[in-house]
């Protein structure tokens, strides 16, 4: 069995990382596995990047110029967009291989146009990491928005507040004329995400499965606070609340906005007992006030350090406002710390309310201050979620799971 794996890029992000792992764990199962992106950022043999220096200048040329197009539009919605229009010759690389399955993974960016995804010509296997396949430009809709990509883009459901170029019309458009009867199977890492499929006009005919990514659970595992902290020069006598994401402080669907008040009213509970651990971001200009002091950590990419500043805290706050599996959660979980959250999106397939965890009500952010609170005043609460939590990771997270699960459907594929 011969897979092909298309990603943007290769270990830089959370979708990228998650795509790599799989590719590695299916590597480990025997599965002649490679990976084809348009920017390498590994030394791995079995990752193929840009061939020559013209292939990237030309993908750093589509990403720029496409950004132009973009601005065409003015929304409300500043999450990232993708448009996909530019030919990229990536269809032809890919039908050269002798693959049994391609699997595309986040190909956004101008990695290959809406019309060569029709034009690839073995079976595609597509695992989402966010709405952007099935919607338009937009890679997730903001709330009230979904009804586009389950009624069609029309000029009367246009959002309010949006001008200019309809992108998102115009990108969907284009892919119900190439995808809307192109063979694909479509995985999500959350039921959430799954449902969303499943409604959208352009999938709700496709095979859609819910398969939980997967991370190595022999990397991420519980290091030991105290050694934790002392590697990272972090303070052993006080209690530490983890917020994690990449750009961090600055998506609004991470939901940094929520964290203040939740911290504040955390800091009131345990005057001078408590600090802050922000992972992904360095300290801003204008620095949110917590009312307890703050340790920022930048953007980390390899597993052993992150392993250690899960560690470290005591618990991983993940406001979100819409997400499909954070790695951040999963990853904290199998490293033993606990995790408070809303109940939104894919949240609820990780954090069982009370017994690994804490899922607050969307979006009471004295709700998600009482998860905090709850779990940093009772240890052996705290261990209790603790152990629930690496169970869990174990159980359903380990990449040797995940990896079984996608041979599985592989082979469904290939011989239905």
């Amino acid at each position: 069995m011969k897979i092909l794996y298309l990603s943007t890029l290769d270990i830089m992000g959370g979708a990228a990382r998650g795509a790599y792992r799989l590719h590695r764990g299916l590597l480990a199962k025997g599965v002649d596995s490679t990976m084809l992106c348009c920017r390498k950022f590994s030394d791995d043999p079995t990752v193929m990047g840009p061939r020559n220096i013209w292939e990237t200048r030309y993908w750093d040329f589509r990403h720029w110029a496409t950004k132009g197009l973009i601005r065409q539009q003015r929304s409300a919605n500043p999450i990232i967009h993708s448009v996909n229009c530019l030919p990229t010759g990536m269809a032809r690389r890919i039908n050269s291989f002798d693959a049994d399955i391609v699997q595309m993974h986040w190909i956004g960016s101008e990695m290959i146009s809406i019309k060569e995804v029709a034009d690839i010509e073995r079976p595609i296997v597509w695992r989402l990491a966010d709405q952007w396949a099935f919607s338009g430009a937009e890679h997730y809709a903001l709330a009230g928005q979904a009804e586009r990509y389950a009624e069609g883009y029309h000029t009367d459901n246009r959002p309010a507040g949006y001008s200019g170029l309809d992108l998102d019309r115009w990108t969907w458009d284009r892919k119900m004329k190439h995808w809307l009867d192109k063979p694909m199977t479509i995985i999500t890492g959350s039921k959430w995400l799954a449902e969303c499929a499943k409604r959208s006009m352009l999938f709700k005919d496709k095979r859609v499965e819910a398969v939980k990514s997967g991370i190595d659970t022999s990397i991420y595992k519980p290091l030991g606070r105290q050694q934790a902290r002392e590697i990272l020069n972090l303070p052993q006598d006080k209690k530490l609340v983890l917020f994690g994401a990449l750009s961090a402080t600055s998506d609004p669907r991470k939901g940094f906005h929520h964290l203040t008040p939740a911290l504040q009213n955390v800091a009131v509970a345990f005057s001078g007992q408590v600090e802050a651990l922000v992972l992904g971001a360095s300290k801003p200009v204008k620095a949110p006030d917590f009312d307890m002091p703050v340790h920022y950590i930048p953007k980390l990419s390899d597993d052993v350090s992150l392993a250690l500043v899960y560690s470290a805290a005591d618990v991983l706050v993940a406001p979100s406002t819409m997400d499909n599996l954070p790695f951040s959660v999963m990853e904290a979980q199998a490293c033993g710390t606990p995790c408070v959250a809303f109940a939104v999106g894919g949240l609820p397939d990780m954090i069982e309310h009370d017994t690994n965890g804490w899922l607050a009500a969307p979006f009471d952010t004295s709700d998600l201050a009482d998860g905090v609170k709850r779990v940093l005043g009772d240890e052996s609460l705290r261990n209790e979620w603790s152990t629930q939590g690496r169970d869990k990771a174990v159980r359903e997270y380990a990449v040797e799971v995940q990896a079984d699960t996608y041979i599985n459907i592989y082979k469904e594929i290939l011989e239905g």
